[in-house]
């Protein structure tokens, strides 16, 4: 079985990775422990609170600046504020 540091690790081959078929998909991060380390997982707010594509993304991106990326996911946040606004005036004026 591949470790979770395997896992985390950018050069593993995702092949060999072995996946218990009991174990919730959530057990199971591919890329870092970002998210698992959680209480709450952005995946799991995200669906039960019906979140959009846009909603989503912020979620995402605030749980884990601290952790992964920096600011650079502060500004993919700004970025998909801006976009969330643009598309929530386009659509609610109807064109």
């Amino acid at each position: 079985m591949i470790s979770q540091t395997q896992i985390a690790d950018a050069t593993f081959d995702p092949s060999l990775v072995q996946f218990n078929k009991n174990a919730s998909s959530l057990d199971v991060q591919v890329g870092g422990a970002h998210y698992k380390k959680r209480k709450i997982q952005p995946i799991e707010y995200i669906h039960a609170n019906n979140l959009n594509y846009s909603e989503g993304a912020i979620v995402k991106y605030i749980t884990r600046w601290r952790d992964k990326n920096g600011f650079e996911d502060l500004q993919k946040i700004k970025h998909y504020v801006d976009l969330l606004i643009e598309m929530e005036k386009k659509y609610a004026a109807g064109t």
